[in-house]
């Protein structure tokens, strides 16, 4: 008898030399995909998302069958009780079928239907149906109701059914279609002793081999079109091949309906094994063969001392058991496979040993790509949990006659281009350090009890480790209770109930325990949910439910390891319930979008006085008379202009006009103080003053070369003059062009550093050209006298101090940086400077390449302040993956947006994200009353339990709405149902761009004051 240890390499001899050498995948991901990602992580997504690009050596599954006969003829290909074949006679026995079939009219791309019950006749009807280039449509005949296998014939447009004798009576009546009898036919056939040979009929990888229908557990059952070339590369490679070959027995186990059966039955006969049919005991056959497929629902049924003989196991379907898989890796080679039947039977897979730390799902399958993606279809960093999506050669065709679903299911798959499709799991996961898939449930297993999420299988996880338990599924009863069914029958309620309460949340505790002998499984060896369900609904009578739970503000996790502050579930409101006011008029709208707003409305008004005094110039005023052309005016319009636009940007003064507009009491009339909060849209003064200044220079070098050629004056005829002015106007329309905001948007950090560099240059040839202009027009004065004298070089003066100011303070100071996950990082600084709630510092680890503005978060009471800095770029993102020690600083702490809650008596903060960053020291401060609404992703995990309870302890009637289970909400409603309750004078909204402004134009246009950032860099 073999020891475990030769059991162990046995299996794994099973892999040696089989299949295809794979190539290392290239750069085969778009770049432009996941350009958002850190530089490794991008490395890494295609590095763990790219299965092994493997060259599969047939383009049929019967092709592959038929190259197994010509190999080994006489080998077994099938067993089923006391029957045998080889694969030289069910080769023949399909190929009489086939010509059957033909002769009958079915033709390539027709459907044929396989209303069978395991047999040898059955894979003799697969066969046959494969050859004449039709797909099979499978269902276990006897299992499956008649209105579901009328249902499959109606969808699939079955024309043509195939069955067996002993259910014959089973199969629906249909007008004008052909049943054929496999047995019977080849009792039939055979006394015509006739040779009959492959069919010569052309059939492509692109065909449909299958089509299986779903469970149907939402609703009816949905065909999956599952063509050749998907079967191939999954059974004729690795890992899915299973290392079958000739001289190894294959079980045949599972319900034909079930998709893993091809698995079990076309991946036995592609790869010349010899199958193994069970009969009605399925620990039998198990305990014969030497590779096996199941669910692990099955597989915890048998006696694993019984099964020995078996040197590969692989399971799917559903999560499986660490506490199976360690008790089945230590005698076989045991693979965990993940993957839904339209992603073709798996599409991840993994070896597990014992003393792996985690029971992946694996790794991408040859030929294939998974990728780990949020809500917005953007790939999540490294290490974040994520929905996974399928790519490559294992996406199926499609469901058949369901093109909504096809639309909601599957996409383009924008990784890979070239017309391919990915499509939706629905399975959870995220990608280990090794680029082994963790799988986290599925979205439709997460579930809200008390306002919280649960992952169901979370819970099962933890009762599943416990050495008794053999297998455990968890269910939702109602909004406040969890059912958890375990088997076997002697488990102890009390002690499950302890064991999830010492791992997971009070909320995961399931309130009701049933042990059961064994759990009730459905046709296709998954546990029976639906059933379970069905049993708490019958015995709620009779069962004690305790449905006393709260959901009160504050309760103790059970593992004491810290004490969590939970928002009520009554705070999460039913946004169909909310009714938006009707908008205003046309005419007032008109002036509350993004087009017409203050910003642009200041910066039209630059451009109008401007164009006023144009005008003016060149008619009351005779700036261009040809005889004298005033270009001394001319230049202090474009310095004037300049030194506006720059002020503008400057610190103290910014802080200067928020000063004066929050100084305003809110006892005034609503009407001056919503206006006065709109005092942040001073960035339109900076961009009307810098290009009407651009403008007027542009007007001085025309009047200064008309002069150079037509002119009489000393100053005209200055060539270094002339030069300088050339070279300073082509560098402002440079700066402009750069500052446009779809160029700024495409190349930010282009645009920054051209705005820096070119700013300063630009200020140095501004000083250059005024010394020479004062120099040439000095006439009798001295240059000393020409220079205190002059208009320009004053301002010159002001916008140098202006410009230098903020770098005069530049310093490298100290900071302590915590990560409560990959998507942020808390910033905390105590340099001597504690800032004042509403305003921004920002920091570089580069000063003179690029700076980063962020919300400062100082702490009542507390010296110093925080940051939180989000993965929103390459900056930030490198950031938080190598935390620094250091940052440089400089400048003042500077007013924003923010800053104009002042202005009101109650305001709404809406929030998304780490839009939280700029929110948080108002609400700390405590100084204007306000409620908050924070839409984002599992607000907990990403930001920490502690920013979290920070905020629900000044907050404790905040709307959180975490995205993750609820879903993206409208939050135009959601922020005036806030505003309503509340009974808030404005809102102020903190988040993206697009809803920035969604939300701003969907308070202003109803009249309701709304104030959100200007993105003008």
């Amino acid at each position: 008898m073999e020891t475990i240890t030769s059991r162990v390499t046995s299996g794994a001899g099973v892999h040696e030399n089989q299949g295809i050498l794979s190539k290392i995948p290239g750069n085969t991901f778009s770049r432009s995909t996941i350009s958002h990602l850190s530089l490794l992580d991008q490395h890494l997504f295609q590095r763990f998302g790219q299965g092994p690009i493997t060259q599969v050596p047939y383009r049929c599954m019967h092709h592959a069958f038929e190259a197994q006969v010509l190999a080994n003829p006489t080998a077994i290909a099938a067993a089923h009780k006391d029957q045998e074949i080889t694969y030289e006679d069910l080769n023949n026995q399909a190929n009489m079928l086939a010509a059957e079939l033909i002769d009958k009219g079915v033709k390539p791309g027709d459907n044929v239907g396989v209303f069978v019950q395991r047999s040898i006749p059955m894979l003799v009807g697969i066969l046959a149906t494969l050859k004449v280039g039709a797909a099979y449509a499978p269902q276990h005949i006897g299992v499956a109701p008649e209105e579901q296998l009328r249902y499959v014939m109606d969808s699939a447009s079955i024309q043509c059914i195939l069955t067996i004798s002993e259910f014959q009576h089973l199969v629906p009546k249909q007008e004008n279609g052909v049943q054929i009898v496999i047995d019977t036919f080849l009792k039939s056939a055979k006394t015509k002793k006739k040779s009959y040979q492959n069919p010569d009929i052309e059939v492509s990888g692109d065909h449909v081999c299958y089509i299986i229908f779903t469970s149907g557990t939402t609703g009816m059952p949905n065909g999956v079109l599952v063509t050749h070339k998907n079967a191939c590369n999954i059974l004729l490679t690795d890992p899915g091949n299973l290392g079958m070959r000739p001289g190894l027995k294959v079980g045949q186990i599972l319900s034909i309906a079930f998709d893993m059966s091809v698995w079990e039955i076309l991946g036995c006969l592609g790869n010349g094994a010899t199958l193994v049919i069970r009969g009605k005991n399925i620990q039998e056959t198990v305990s014969k063969v030497d590779i096996v497929i199941s669910t692990p629902t099955i597989l915890s049924s048998l006696d694993v001392s019984l099964c020995k003989n078996v040197r590969v196991a692989a399971v799917a379907g559903e999560p499986c058991p660490r506490v199976l898989a360690e008790k089945w890796s230590a005698f076989c080679a045991f693979y965990n496979s993940c993957g839904p039947t339209e992603v073709t039977i798996i599409n991840t897979a993994q070896r597990f040993f014992p003393t792996d730390d985690v029971l992946s799902i694996g790794k991408p399958t040859p030929n294939n790509t998974v990728y780990i993606l949020d809500e917005n279809m953007k790939p999540c960093a490294i290490g974040e949990i994520g929905e996974m999506w399928a790519g490559g050669d294992c996406v199926s065709a499609g469901y058949i006659n369901n093109e909504e679903l096809n639309k909601t299911r599957y996409a383009d798959d924008p990784f890979l281009g070239n017309g391919r499709k990915m499509f939706r799991t629905r399975d959870l996961g995220k990608w280990t350090s090794d680029g082994e898939l963790e799988h986290f449930g599925r979205t439709d297993d997460q579930v809200k009890i008390c306002g919280f999420r649960v992952e169901l299988d979370s819970v099962s996880s933890i009762i599943e480790k416990m050495p008794e338990c053999k297998r455990a599924v968890t269910l939702k009863v109602d909004n406040r209770t969890l059912a958890s069914f375990v088997s076997p029958k002697e488990m102890d309620i009390e002690a499950v109930k302890k064991e999830v309460a010492g791992a997971l949340p009070y909320y995961c505790v399931p309130e009701i325990v049933i042990p059961m002998d064994e759990l009730p499984k459905t046709g296709r060896g998954k546990i029976d949910k639906r059933l379970l369900l069905k049993q708490i609904e019958n015995n709620k009578e009779n069962t004690v439910i305790n449905s006393t739970k709260k959901p009160e503000v504050i309760t103790e996790v059970k593992n004491n390891v810290h004490t969590e502050k939970k928002y009520k579930e009554e705070s999460i409101p039913d946004l169909s319930l909310v009714e938006l006011p009707p908008q205003q008029n046309a005419w007032k709208r008109a002036w509350k979008g993004e087009t017409l707003m203050h910003y642009y409305r200041l910066m039209v008004l630059a451009f109008l006085v401007n164009i006023g005094i144009i005008i003016y110039g060149a008619t009351s005023g005779d700036w261009w008379n040809p005889e004298a052309l005033r270009l001394d005016l001319l230049s202090k319009m474009a310095i004037t202009n300049f030194t506006i636009g720059i002020l503008m940007r400057q610190q103290y003064i910014i802080n200067f006009l928020f000063w004066v507009a929050t100084s305003i009491p809110t006892s005034w009339p609503l009407s001056i103080r919503r206006r006065a909060g709109k005092v942040y849209h001073f960035g339109g003064l900076h961009i009307g003053g810098t290009v009407s200044g651009t403008l007027w220079f542009i007007l001085f070098v025309g009047s200064l070369y008309y002069e150079f050629f037509n002119g009489a004056s000393q100053v005209a005829k200055s060539i270094p003059l002339l030069w300088v002015t050339t070279t300073l106007s082509a560098l402002l329309v440079f700066i402009i062009i750069m500052a446009l905001p779809k160029l700024r948007a495409k190349f930010h950090n282009s645009f920054e550093q051209v705005h820096r560099f070119g700013g300063w240059s630009a200020l140095f040839l501004f000083w250059v050209q005024t010394l020479v202009f004062l120099g040439v027009n000095a006439e009798e004065q001295t240059i000393f006298q020409a220079v205190v004298d002059s208009y320009s070089f004053w301002l010159l003066v002001v916008i140098t101090v202006s410009i230098a100011l903020p770098w005069l303070r530049l310093k490298k100071v100290k900071v302590d940086m915590t990560r409560p996950s990959n998507h942020v990082v808390l910033a905390r600084f105590n340099y001597g400077t504690t800032p004042f709630a509403g305003s921004s510092t920002t920091i570089s680890r580069s000063p003179l390449m690029e700076w980063h503005a962020f919300a400062n978060v100082p702490e009542p009471g507390r010296d110093g302040f925080r940051l939180t800095i989000s993965r929103a770029g390459d900056w930030t993102g490198d950031l938080i993956d190598d935390l620094p020690e250091h940052v440089w600083v400089k400048g003042i702490t500077t007013a924003g947006v923010g800053n104009i809650d002042q202005l009101f008596k109650k305001v709404v903060w809406v929030a998304t994200g780490s839009g939280i960053g700029p929110c948080l020291p108002h609400m700390l401060s405590q100084e204007v009353p306000s409620r908050l609404v924070w839409a984002t992703r599992n607000p907990r995990k990403t930001y920490g339990n502690e920013l979290v309870d920070e905020i629900l302890e000044v907050q404790p009637d905040a709307i959180i709405w975490n995205t993750d289970t609820e879903g993206k909400p409208d939050m135009v409603k959601l922020a005036y149902k806030a505003y309503k309750d509340f009974g808030a004078e404005a809102v102020i909204c903190i988040s993206n761009k697009k809803l920035t402004w969604q939300v701003v134009y969907g308070m202003e246009s109803r009249g309701i004051p709304a104030y959100g950032a200007i993105w003008d860099s």
